[in-house]
C-alpha cells in the first residue's frame, strides 16, 4: 500500500481536530459545570434529569402552599384565641351581672361593654389572610358576618351538611383542609324554613341535541362530470345543486377528496352555499358526511342525486334537546302557604350563574300566589323568561325545570334552600343584652350556660387548628428533607466532578500538544526540500 504525504497530513488533521474536539467538550463541561448539555449527551440520563427538575419545581410549590397553610392557620388560631378572649370576659361580666346587688347603672355599664364586645366577635369573625375571609367556608371573597351580625354567606343545606372548606395541596395527593367551617365555631339558629321538606338539594342536566347527517360511499374514481349525473343535495326543502364540471375524473387531473368537498361546499340553492348550513367531511371510515350545522329534530336531508358514484349509507335524523328537571318532596296546600308569615330562601343555579331568592309569605294566600312570586323572581334572574319553570300546585310538589337547547350543549340546574341567616352564638349574645336591658335573671343564668358552651366550641375549633399546624409543621420538614433529595439524585447525574473533569483535561490539552508536535514532523519533509 502506497503511503503519500497528503494522507499523512489529512490524518494527522483529523487526529488533531479529535483530540481538539474532546478537549473543547471538557472544557464545556468545567465552564457549565454540567455533564449533559443535549439529549445525545446522555439519553437515559436527560429523562432522569428532567423528571428530578419536575421533582423539585412540585417542592418548591408545594412549600409555597404549606407557607400560606401555615399562615392560614396562623390567623385562625390568633381569631379563635381573641375569640375565647372576648367570650372569657363575657362569662366574667354574666357572673357579676347574676350579681343582685347591681344597680341599673352597673347594668347598663355591662350592657354597654357587652355591646362593644360583641362588634369584636364580628370583626374576628370576619378575620382575613391574603384578602380572603378565613371562616366564610369556599367563599373566601365574601366576609362572614354582615353589619347586624347576621350570616353574610347563604347557609344553604348543602354548604351545611357537608361543610366544605379551603383546603391546600401540601405534597402529592395530600390535600390539607386548613378552615374552619362556620358553623362549628358559631353554631346556627335554624330559620325553619318553608322549603325545607319541600325542596331537594339536587341537581339534573338537559339532553343534548344532535345534527341530521347524511353518510355516503363516494367513488373518487368516478366521473360525475360526465352527462346525466345529478350531485344534488336538500337541506330543509332547498335544494343545493352541485356543480359537476368541477368534478370531472381524468389521469391528469384525479378527483380528490379536497376537490369534492370544495364542489359540494360552493353548492347553491339560489340564496346560500351548502357549506353554510352544513358540516361537510369525510370521517374515520372513509365516508362523506354531510351534517346540518343547526341542530334539532326539525333540520331534514334529503338525497337528490342521481349518480353511480355517490352511494347513500344513511341518513339519521337530528334530535331536540331535552329539558332537564328536579322534583321536590311531600305535598303542598294552600293552607301551608296561607300559615306562613315569615321571610324564606331558596337557591337555584343555572349552570355557573347561581341566585338566592326571597319569597315574603306575609304577601301570599295561596299556592298559585307562591309560584308565580317563584316564578317572576326565576324569570328576572334567567333569561330570557321561561329558561327556568317554577311548578307549584295544590297537592303536589315544588318543581323546577330548565328547557333544553338546540344547540348540541348541555345545561345543569341545581337547586337547593337557604338553613339558616343567624348564628347561635351572636344570637345568645344579643339574649345576653337583652336580659341585661330587663334585668332577667333567669336570662342572665341561661346566657352564663349558653357562654360557657360556646367557650368549649371555641376550645375544641383552637385545638383542631393547633393539630393541624403541627402536622403542617411535620410535612413542611418532610417536603424541605425530599427537595435536598431530589438536588442531590439531580447534582449526581447532571453535575460535573471538577476535580476529575480537570484532570481529564490536562490529559487532553497533553494529547493534543502531542500530536500538534508530531504533525510538525509529518508536514516539514517534502520533495521540495530533496531537489536542492
Amino acid at each position: 500500500m502506497r503511503i503519500t504525504n497528503t494522507m499523512l497530513v489529512k490524518d494527522m488533521l483529523w487526529n488533531s481536530n479529535n483530540n481538539l474536539v474532546a478537549m473543547s467538550k471538557k472544557q464545556t463541561e468545567l465552564s457549565t459545570g454540567k455533564k449533559i448539555h443535549r439529549p445525545s449527551d446522555d439519553p437515559v440520563g436527560i429523562t432522569q434529569v428532567l423528571k428530578y427538575k419536575t421533582d423539585i419545581r412540585e417542592t418548591q410549590q408545594y412549600q409555597k402552599n404549606i407557607d400560606d397553610s401555615l399562615g392560614w392557620l396562623e390567623v385562625s388560631e390568633s381569631s379563635l384565641m381573641n375569640i375565647k378572649d372576648i367570650l372569657q370576659r363575657m362569662r366574667e361580666l354574666a357572673v357579676k351581672a347574676a350579681n343582685g346587688t347591681n344597680t341599673a347603672a352597673d347594668r347598663d355599664k355591662i350592657k354597654s361593654e357587652i355591646s362593644e364586645l360583641r362588634k369584636e366577635v364580628l370583626v374576628s369573625g370576619n378575620a382575613t389572610s391574603a384578602g380572603r375571609y378565613i371562616f366564610s367556608g369556599l367563599e373566601t371573597n365574601k366576609k362572614l358576618f354582615a353589619d347586624d351580625g347576621s350570616y353574610n354567606i347563604d347557609l344553604t343545606s348543602e354548604r351545611n351538611d357537608l361543610k366544605h372548606v379551603i383546603g391546600y395541596e401540601v405534597a402529592v395527593g395530600e390535600v390539607m383542609s386548613v378552615g374552619v367551617h362556620p358553623v362549628d365555631l358559631f353554631g346556627i339558629v335554624n330559620s325553619n324554613n318553608f322549603f325545607d321538606g319541600k325542596m331537594v338539594r339536587n341537581t339534573d342536566t338537559t339532553g343534548k341535541a344532535t345534527q341530521t347527517q347524511l353518510v355516503a360511499n363516494v367513488n373518487l374514481n368516478y366521473d360525475f362530470s360526465a352527462p346525466g349525473n345529478v350531485l344534488d343535495i336538500t337541506i330543509n326543502g332547498s335544494t343545493y345543486n352541485v356543480d359537476e364540471s368541477l368534478l370531472n375524473h381524468t389521469p391528469l387531473n384525479p378527483m380528490t377528496k379536497d376537490r369534492l368537498i370544495a364542489a359540494l361546499s360552493t353548492a347553491s340553492d339560489g340564496v346560500n352555499q351548502l357549506g353554510n348550513v352544513a358540516d361537510i367531511y369525510f370521517d374515520l371510515n372513509n365516508q362523506l358526511v354531510i351534517g346540518a350545522k343547526n341542530y334539532g329534530a326539525a333540520q331534514t336531508i334529503t338525497d337528490s342525486t342521481a349518480s353511480a358514484g355517490f352511494t347513500t349509507v344513511s341518513i339519521t335524523a337530528g334530535t331536540n334537546g331535552t329539558a332537564g328537571s328536579v322534583s321536590g318532596l311531600g305535598t303542598l296546600t294552600d293552607a301551608d302557604v296561607l300559615a306562613e308569615s315569615g321571610k324564606h330562601q331558596f337557591v337555584v343555579q343555572v349552570d355557573d350563574v347561581r341566585r338566592v331568592f326571597t319569597v315574603d309569605f306575609s304577601t301570599l294566600s295561596t299556592i298559585a300566589d307562591l309560584q308565580t312570586e317563584m316564578q317572576n323572581q326565576v324569570d328576572a334572574a334567567f333569561l330570557p323568561a321561561g329558561t327556568v319553570t317554577v311548578s307549584a300546585v295544590s297537592g303536589g310538589t315544588i318543581d323546577f325545570s330548565l328547557s333544553g337547547t338546540n344547540d348540541g350543549k348541555s345545561r345543569t340546574i341545581s337547586t337547593d334552600y337557604v338553613v339558616a341567616n343567624s348564628s347561635e352564638m351572636i344570637t345568645d349574645i344579643d339574649n345576653f343584652i337583652n336580659a341585661l336591658a330587663t334585668n332577667d335573671d333567669a336570662g342572665l343564668q341561661i346566657a352564663l350556660d349558653k357562654l360557657d358552651l360556646h367557650l368549649d366550641k371555641v376550645m375544641t375549633v383552637a385545638g383542631e387548628i393547633g393539630g393541624k399546624s403541627n402536622r403542617v409543621d411535620f410535612i413542611k420538614n418532610r417536603v424541605e428533607e425530599n427537595e435536598i433529595t431530589f438536588t442531590g439524585l439531580l447534582s449526581k447525574i447532571q453535575d460535573v466532578d471538577m476535580a476529575e473533569a480537570i484532570m481529564f483535561f490536562k490529559n487532553l490539552e497533553n494529547v493534543y500538544r502531542a500530536s500538534l508536535s508530531v504533525g510538525s514532523k509529518v508536514i516539514q519533509p517534502s520533495l521540495v526540500d530533496f531537489i536542492r
